[in-house]
């Protein structure tokens, strides 16, 4: 039988039974004041609404990023193939060289990840402050799929995904 109620809440059990809901992984980009590019990893994306379309997802407020993200008007994610775990890792981690190698990372404009799966650009529609994070809702302005199977998140680690129902 489940507990229902908890009165004191440890972190990293609360961390480890969240990391059983398996997700997908994205790149979120803008620029900051000087025109640069600024990236990084996320999990935390969600569909909020149809009509408008909206879309939202968390930066913790001790990110390095944070304060970038924070002033943004606008931010494009790209949704990560399953073979792209290498780019997923290195947008996770403080202080790599984040775009190298990335086209037009350096042209100005909004920057999506060659090879992901599906993008989306927003305009920031909302900030919502949640407990030691922040959520930034974006109305979708522009999006593109291409069919690609998505990296996944689960239990800690980057998944690439089959196709159950053609593996037989």
């Amino acid at each position: 039988m489940c507990r229902l109620i908890r009165k004191n809440i440890d972190i990293t059990e609360l961390r480890k039974t969240m990391g059983v809901w398996t997700t997908g992984v994205a790149v979120v980009t803008t620029r900051d004041s000087d025109d640069k590019p600024v990236g990084m990893t996320i999990n935390s994306l969600v569909s909020i609404s149809l009509t408008p379309a909206l879309i939202g997802w968390c930066i913790d407020r001790g990110a390095a990023s944070f304060d970038v993200f924070a002033r943004c008007r606008v931010f494009s994610l790209s949704i990560l193939s399953g073979d792209q775990f290498e780019l997923a890792q290195r947008f996770a981690t403080r202080g790599a060289n984040k775009f190298e190698g990335i086209a037009d990372a350096e042209g100005g404009g909004d920057v999506l990840i060659p090879g992901a799966c599906a993008w989306v650009r927003c305009r920031l529609y909302r900030l919502v402050p949640l407990g030691d994070h922040l959520m930034l809702i974006g109305e979708v302005m522009d999006f593109a799929n291409e069919g690609r199977l998505p990296l996944v998140f689960s239990r800690g680690a980057f998944v690439a995904p089959v196709n159950i129902e053609h593996a037989a």
